[in-house]
This record gives C-alpha cells, structure tokens and sequence, in this order.
C-alpha cells in the first residue's frame, strides 16, 4: 500500500489529469462513498443527487457557485465508474460558463477504477477531453489541481471519519491579484500559518480572524495553489484554503469542515469571519 498519491498531468495530444491513490478500505466501501448521494456529501459537494446505473445521471453542487451534471457511461459496482459530459465548457470564478464554452465545447469524461489490494483498495481517477485555448487552459489547470484535494477528502473521510455526517462551510470571493499572490495573503495574513516544511504529513498552526486556533496536520499542500490540513480542535476536521485562476480572475476559496454535530455553529462562525476577513484583505465585496 502506497502512503503517497500518484500524480501524472498529459498536456499533449490528449490533455488528461491521471491520479492514483490507495485506500485503506474495501472496493465496495470506496464505491459507495463515490456513488451514494448520503456519502458524496460527507466529503466532496454539498449536494448531490444520483440516479444509479448506466444511462443514469450524476449530480455535484456547491450551491448557487457551481455544479456539474454527467451522464453515467458506466456504472460497473466496486470495479469502474465513468462519468461523461458531452457538452463541457470551461467555466469563470463564479461558476459560470466561459465565451469559449458557448462556441466550442468538449465531452468530457471521468473513469474512475478500483482494485483491491492487500486489504485496501486503489483507486484511479483519469479526467480527459479537454479542448485548447486559454479559457480550456485555466480550465484544465484547475480540474488538476482541485482533483489532488478531493481525493485526499475522499482518503482521509473513509480512513477517519467512515460513516459520520460532515458540516461544511466556504468564504470566496475573486480578485484580479495573481493567484500565487492571493494564496500567500491569504495564508500569512488572514490566518498566520505556521509551519516548519510546508508539505505534507507536517504539523502546522493556524489562527482565524476570531483570534482562535487550528492546529493539526498537513494533508496537502501545493504552493501557491491549494493547501489543506486536518483541526485537533474540530475532531480532526479540515480547514482549507484554494485558488484558482479563469477569465483573468482568481477565484479565492477558504472552506471549513468538521465531522463532529456540535461543531456546525463552529464552522459557520468561521465562515463568517474569513469572509469578512478576505473582503477586507482584498478590498472587494464577496461573492455569496
């Protein structure tokens, strides 16, 4: 079993996100965290509908911020998962379709495959179809990226938190700042990061806006991009902050989550507060 995702980026003929990672877990727990409404939402969207089967839909929503549809191309229990899109189009910082996606879409799929191994499962996740240009750039740059997240959320939900509701709750906005820019700022001024190495596995501390703190373990850090890091005071929740660049924008998200009921007051508390604090680091209104 592999402690370490494996991460492989194509950006030739066929432009495609290639990730492969173990789960301590059987197949048929991985499957059910990837194909069931009740679990999807305990570690990826904040809503999801599925009708099950090949022929049927999936559903991921943020909200009013973004959602994707696909159809169901296959639909194989415990061994293979393929999503299809057949009209993709590259979206902005809100959600919202690009120029380039009402002229030219894609079809654009997600396999995803399972196999058992001694006693885990590894799971391997292939994005592909992606057109070119530079709205399909930011596009595909940030499918890769956010990939890398998620599917550590997936790991460390069924290696943690199996079974348990999460409560969840995102600050954003978007700002014209650089994106590297807008990552450290938010990072070193809106919460003070600590850390000794910034990689994965290290320890770090973090204080919100409320003057409190997070504490725990890196689960993932890719600089400029994406961090995110379980909280020792949320029951091993997560606390992350990303970014991600399209129309010239940088989209700024900073998310909150804890596996624990009595900390849903905790969360939206904290919300709250880093988007008043974001508003005010970058001096520009929120997008809610």
């Amino acid at each position: 079993m592999s402690d370490r995702p494996h991460v492989k980026i194509s950006d030739g003929a066929v432009r495609a996100f290639d990730m492969t990672l173990d789960i301590a877990a059987d197949p048929a727990t991985v499957w059910k965290a990837l194909t069931d409404a009740g679990e999807l939402v305990r570690w990826f969207p904040f809503e999801a509908r599925v009708e099950p089967g090949e022929g049927g839909t999936m559903f991921w929503g943020w909200g009013e911020f973004f959602d994707w549809r696909h159809r169901i191309d296959a639909w194989k229990p415990g061994r293979l998962l393929r999503l299809v899109d057949d009209r993709a189009v590259p979206f902005d910082v809100h959600g919202k379709p690009m120029p380039e996606g009402r002229t030219r879409s894609a079809r654009v799929a997600i396999e995803v495959t399972l196999e058992s191994r001694e006693g885990s499962t590894r799971l391997r996740l292939v994005q592909s179809g992606f057109e070119r240009g530079k709205d399909w750039d930011d596009e595909f740059e940030g499918i890769a990226t956010g990939w890398q997240s998620e599917l550590r959320n997936l790991k460390y939900y069924i290696e943690r938190h199996r079974g348990r509701d999460r409560v969840a709750a995102m600050a954003r906005l978007s700002t014209t700042e650089p994106r590297g820019a807008a990552w450290r700022r938010v990072l070193a001024d809106g919460f003070a990061l600590d850390t000794t190495s910034l990689t994965e596995g290290a320890s770090y501390t973090a204080r919100p806006p409320d003057g409190s703190k997070l504490s725990g373990t890196i689960l993932m850090a890719l600089p400029e991009k994406e961090f995110s890091g379980s909280v020792r005071e949320m029951d091993d929740g997560v606390f992350r902050v990303a970014t991600h660049r399209a129309g010239g924008e940088t989209g700024v998200m900073v998310w909150f989550s804890s596996y624990r009921p009595e900390d849903r007051e905790r969360v939206e508390a904290l919300r709250r507060d880093a988007q008043t604090a974001i508003d005010r680091l970058f001096g520009v209104s929120a997008t809610t």
